[in-house]
């Protein structure tokens, strides 16, 4: 009987065992500093999270020190909502954006804390395995906070590319917000065709964060009524009633079908095998490297076990050249079986070549499989014993 009992603990220590190669963590930078921060308003900031383990972690995102109520946590592509956790494949980083909000009644001083990074632990499941293992990286943050408002700006480059009749003329502005306040430049533009004004209008909807460098578009929403030739904008932006950049840069309008369109179709994912009953989240990438922007839609068939069962298709976006954008669509999934979508992006009346991605909806399992296998091995063992 001791024998029997040795042999269930060392099973026990087997299968809790977690080496700790597994998981790993990386922040960058490892200090960020930001001067002359006005009380009441925010300031911006961008780490990098490495996981460095082999496995797909969960961490948690929190800040202490003088900072711990001021900071809060988004993601780059969903800026308008906050998050506490992140999960990071292993090998792989991901970065996060750190907003700043000072309060008004902050005195003026210079303030320290830190980001703080941790490793949440797995649960126990029924198999008695999980990982339990905690680590985690800090980033020491350093703020000087001032009452003295500043507002300043840059502007560091004002760049307009040639279009086609019923597509926007696009005037990209380059604005750099020195100061330390939030800044809201005026882009003014009046649109010229040899000697005649026939367009203005003025942009000055942006807000641009202190210490953000951000590209400022203001758009000429052109017809098919507007004839291809040479056209030149008068470019001011204004800033505090102040002139930053004031320049006339030449354009055209060029006869529809001189900007070549082509796009590919990236990839086909899906983030999970989903439960009998639910919904299959279906991403595709479509990646325009044409001369101007386009709009596309993402369409696929379904098949089940060689049989064609439905057909999928999502919202059709506008995408920018030399951009890439995610497709989404959905696809109830009512039976296990071997699936293939094959799916492609119609785009400015051209598609993609197909691909294809197959996966499989399995029988869903008997629970607690994994705790009968361990009872059976230790039920072997046991038998062993009592033979010799």
């Amino acid at each position: 009987m001791k024998t029997v009992t040795v042999l269930i603990v060392l099973l026990g220590i087997i299968i809790n065992f977690q080496p700790a190669s597994a998981i790993g963590i990386g922040i960058s930078p490892s200090e960020i500093t930001i001067d002359n921060v006005l009380k009441g308003n925010e300031a911006e900031r961008s780490i990098t999270i490495f996981n460095t383990g082999s496995e797909t972690t969960n961490f948690t995102l929190s800040s202490s020190g003088d900072v711990c109520k001021w900071v809060t946590f988004y993601d780059p592509d969903d800026p308008a909502t906050n998050i506490t956790t992140i999960s990071i494949p292993g090998q792989e980083k991901r970065a996060v954006i750190i907003n700043i909000r000072i309060p008004e009644d902050t005195l003026n001083a210079k303030y320290i804390g830190s980001i703080d990074i941790r490793s949440i632990p797995v649960a126990i499941n029924s198999n008695g395995m999980g990982q339990q293992l905690i680590i985690g990286a800090s980033s020491t943050i350093k703020l000087i906070v001032t009452g003295n408002q500043t507002v300043k700006g840059v502007v560091t480059a004002i760049v307009i590319e040639d279009t086609e009749p019923g597509y926007p003329i696009k005037i990209k502005t380059i604005f750099k917000n020195e100061g330390n306040v939030i800044a809201i430049p005026g882009i003014d533009v009046i649109i010229h065709q040899g000697n005649n004004d026939i367009f203005s209008f003025t942009n000055d909807e942006v807000s641009v964060k202190p210490t953000i460098t951000e590209p400022i578009i203001a758009k000429w929403s052109t017809t098919t009524a507007n004839l291809p030739g040479e056209y030149t904008a008068k470019v001011t932006v204004v800033l505090d009633e102040q002139i930053l950049r004031s320049d006339d840069i030449p354009f055209e309008i060029l006869p529809t079908g001189t900007l070549t369109r082509h796009g590919n179709l990236t990839d086909i994912l899906i983030d999970d095998i989903p439960a009998i009953g639910t919904l299959l989240k279906v991403k595709s990438y479509f990646e325009n490297n044409g001369l101007i922007e386009t709009s596309a839609k993402f369409t696929a068939e379904v098949y089940k076990d060689g049989n064609l069962i439905d057909t999928i298709t999502s919202d059709e976006l506008v995408v920018e050249k030399n951009e890439e954008i995610e497709l989404v669509s959905y696809l109830k999934i009512e039976d296990p079986g071997d699936y293939k979508i094959e799916g492609k992006v119609i785009y400015d009346k051209k598609e993609t070549p197909v691909k294809e991605l197959s996966f499989e909806i399995p029988v869903e399992s008997t629970p607690g499989f994994g705790s009968i296998f361990t009872l059976i091995i230790i039920l072997i063992f046991s038998r062993f014993y009592d033979i010799r």
